[in-house]
């Protein structure tokens, strides 16, 4: 069986989570394809901080979180600090704001990062394809994503689909 798209990694979800896991896929090396069901990319982002978009906080450390895995957040938060996106933040210009305790929003509005996150896709070499609902996931040797816009095989898989916090926006249990 052949698919109309071969990559290294097919992520599901173009929100905050699948565009920074595509950038450094693609700055490794990889071919990456991002589906979206959304007709565009970082719905949540777009509201997230009033739509200011609060992008980080510069306390996050190891000690402020808890999960199954008690130290993945620590090598986590090793690799990718709060400080490296402030960087990239800086580096496309965009002006911003503590509001209080570590919390950073853009001075304009959300949808600078969300450009900011695109160009870093696109110069990663990323294809983000928005409108493409996901209608099937298998595997066998590699996963196999069935949409209405085509197949999608890949050595790798990830969905950051985001959870039900706000389905006025499109979130679903899909993930």
């Amino acid at each position: 069986m052949t698919h109309d798209v071969v990559v290294d990694v097919v992520i599901i979800g173009a929100g905050a989570a699948g565009l920074m896991c595509a950038i450094e896929a693609g700055k490794r090396g990889r071919s990456v394809v991002v589906l979206e069901r959304n007709d565009t990319a970082g719905r949540k982002i777009r509201i997230s901080g009033g739509g200011r978009c609060n992008f980080t906080n510069t306390h996050t450390t190891p000690e402020h979180f808890v999960g199954g895995n008690p130290s993945f957040h620590k090598s986590a938060l090793a690799r990718y600090t709060p400080e490296d996106f402030i960087r990239m933040i800086r580096r496309h210009r965009i002006a911003y704001h503590e509001k209080k305790l570590g919390q950073l929003f853009c001075d304009g509005t959300s949808q600078q990062v969300i450009d900011m996150l695109l160009r870093e896709c696109r110069d990663a070499g990323v294809d983000v394809r928005v409108g493409c609902r996901v209608s099937e996931v298998r595997r066998n040797e590699r996963f196999l994503v069935s949409t209405a816009s085509g197949d999608f095989e890949g050595r790798s898989l990830v969905i950051a689909t985001g959870g039900l916090s706000i389905p006025k926006i499109g979130a679903t249990d899909f993930g």
